[in-house]
């Protein structure tokens, strides 16, 4: 059988996880002083208030490799001879390499006489439900009885036709934390600039700047329709506390382009923690990521 792993910065809802078989391993989150796991000791809309409350910024680890081994183990005893595990970006965690060496680690030790193990390690490149979905349809596939050689083209296929844009209302966070310099959050806040993000290689970009935070939907509708292709595929929303932006944005989108939205998802503690709780955005359908 193929089994499908991903970490829980992929913000695949539980329902989803649970329906397609899909095995999330929690990202630790440390808030003053005490360990969580998330997606498993609190949920999304719970982080929120602790973000907030927090003495000092959140701080997230990686998952180690010694876990990522325990868990190819108990798959490979469970009868899944084929693993694929997405993971967030290796731009911005060590968590693809702990996996990798893990894998490493768990073929080197099988036994020579033991039925062949394949276990694919792929690195999303990218940040929250942007890969979530992606990890979605590719357990949907094996469910559905795909191969391995399959479910891994339409996976690429999927990470790579699929380019989010996203923004920030709070500077707060993203400055704390090092994502924008201390000076370019001070001139954004003092004069009502506001950044539009993407994700290219792996890594956040800002891509424009804009005063206001409706601007930020004008700006997210008008790259939506120079960017999406002709395909008639709809668009995802991803977003944390941001409701009132979320909804313009779905809006605003459905009417100017007369697409479906595929699904609101919510954007969970290892992105917030670094971005903050106001972040939201729009996963666009394209020809190619930029």
């Amino acid at each position: 059988m193929l089994k499908i792993i991903t970490d829980s910065a992929a913000d695949v809802p539980k329902k989803e996880a649970e329906e397609y078989g899909i095995r999330i391993m929690p990202i630790p989150i440390t808030v003053d002083g005490v360990t969580y796991r998330e997606s498993v000791d609190f949920t999304s809309e719970e982080y929120y208030p602790m973000l907030l409350g927090a003495a000092a910024i959140p701080t997230t680890a990686q998952i180690t490799l010694m876990e990522f081994a325990e868990v190819f183990r108990e798959e490979i005893a469970a009868g899944n001879r084929e693993i694929i595990c997405i993971t967030i970006t290796a731009q911005g965690s060590g968590i693809y390499n702990a996996a990798c060496l893990a894998r490493n680690m768990v073929l080197e030790g099988l036994p020579a006489d033991e039925e062949p193990v394949a276990i694919e390690i792929v690195d999303s490149a990218a940040y929250t439900y942007v890969y979530g979905h992606a990890v979605v349809k590719a357990a949907k596939a094996a469910k559905e009885g795909k191969s391995r050689e399959e479910v891994l083209d339409l996976l690429h296929r999927e990470l790579t036709t699929w380019q989010v844009y996203f923004g920030l209302t709070n500077l707060d966070f993203a400055k704390k934390s090092g994502r924008i310099t201390s000076t370019a959050a001070f001139v954004g806040e003092l004069l009502g600039f506001r950044p539009l993000l993407t994700i290219h290689n792996g890594e956040t970009d800002t891509i424009q700047k804009v005063r206001g935070d409706h601007k930020l939907v004008d700006a997210m509708v008008d790259r939506f329709q120079k960017q999406a292709t002709d395909d008639g595929r709809g668009f995802y929303i991803v977003h944390a506390q941001s409701e009132e932006l979320t909804k313009e944005l779905r809006k605003r989108l459905e009417k100017a382009t007369k697409r479906k939205c595929l699904g609101e998802y919510r954007i969970g503690a290892s992105v917030t923690t670094n971005a903050g709780p106001t972040v939201f955005g729009v996963i666009v359908p394209v020809e190619k990521i930029l």
